[in-house]
């Protein structure tokens, strides 16, 4: 390098240190913890959202157990035999209430006024006037084994005169 182009070459590399430094300020460094559960800043939301989170899935364990034994419940009830034994006993009680229907309202002469039957530990008992045109007509009477009333039916109809 030249001799007369060093003061310029100093100068410019002065203005670039002076430039390039600049005053340097700073804080001192703090440290904080960013959980809830060191920190104590916002713990107590912290500590609800783990109770919350722990809550549903022990809830959700819950509901799948009583999903699954609800599913085994529902496969036992309909096994093959279990649906042949609930419709032989639909189609009994069928044909009991049919037997006490034509008895009730049998033709005349042939009609039984009263009666009474046990089934299952239930009485079952009916009274039949024998009016014609009878308001009351007919009434059946359940009763539980403990002789509590259950349910009472009152059916009017029009009895036929017995033929002459």
């Amino acid at each position: 390098m030249k001799k007369h182009n060093l003061p310029l070459a100093i100068i410019v590399l002065f203005g670039l240190v002076v430039l390039g430094v600049g005053v340097a300020t700073g804080s001192p460094l703090i440290f904080n913890f960013k959980s809830p559960s060191f920190s104590g800043v916002g713990q107590s939301s912290h500590y609800l959202t783990i109770e919350n989170l722990e809550k549903s899935r022990r809830d959700a364990i819950i509901a799948k157990a009583k999903a699954e034994a609800d599913l085994l419940e529902y496969e036992l009830k309909n096994t093959a035999i279990e649906l042949f034994r609930k419709n032989l006993e639909s189609r009994f009680y069928t044909a009991l209430a049919k037997g006490i229907i034509d008895q009730v309202f049998g033709t005349a002469g042939n009609q039984q006024n009263s009666g009474e039957t046990i089934i299952d530990g239930y009485n079952i008992a009916w009274t039949s006037t024998e009016e014609n045109d009878d308001a009351d007509g007919v009434t059946v009477v359940i009763k539980d084994a403990a002789g509590n009333t259950i349910y009472t039916y009152g059916m009017p109809y029009q009895e036929e005169a017995a033929s002459e």
